[in-house]
């Protein structure tokens, strides 16, 4: 797996599937510069690998953050040549 963790505002359960839509901006009113693609790009890489991508609260809340994890499954092996 990968994992990425932040301690900016978080990302409320109920926005998180926004959140992974292309040109999605949360808080469009925020001066921050950005296009809402960040997310949406994460989960189209980990879409190529047959991965997981989690979005979760940081583990302990404080301070509040988001933390985003690429879940990749195991890897297949070739069969042995004779």
């Amino acid at each position: 797996f990968f994992r990425v963790r932040d301690n900016g505002p978080g990302i409320a359960a109920e926005l998180r599937e926004k959140a992974l839509e292309r040109f999605s901006r949360l808080e469009p009113e925020r001066s921050t510069p950005g296009n809402g693609l960040g997310l949406s790009l994460v989960q189209a890489v980990a879409r190529l690998h047959d991965a997981e991508l989690r979005l979760e609260d940081t583990s302990n809340g404080t301070p509040p953050g988001l933390s985003v994890t690429v879940m990749f499954p195991p890897p297949t092996r070739a069969p042995k040549q004779a």
